[in-house]
């Protein structure tokens, strides 16, 4: 899924593919820029919180950049900030 600068994705994680309904306290996931078309940086975060000054994904266009990344679960979501 394509976000622009500045968007917001929520992504459910508990109850999804294998990751338990409930007691979920934080998730370790691949993030990957697939061919941007400019350059930018994705951070993510526990839904519903304020996105930290920090990135945890940087790419420039056309590029395709996986992270490991951990991030703490919250109302079974996190947050992923273009």
């Amino acid at each position: 899924q394509r976000v622009g600068p500045g968007g917001v994705v929520t992504l459910q994680v508990a109850g999804v593919k294998g990751v338990p309904a409930t007691g979920v306290t934080a998730v370790v996931m691949n993030v990957t820029a697939v061919h941007p078309t400019e350059a930018g940086h994705v951070t993510v975060y526990p839904n519903g919180q304020a996105a930290p000054g920090v990135s945890n994904l940087n790419f420039t266009p056309g590029q395709i950049v996986p992270n490991l990344v951990t991030v703490p679960v919250v109302n079974g979501k996190v947050d992923l900030r273009n």
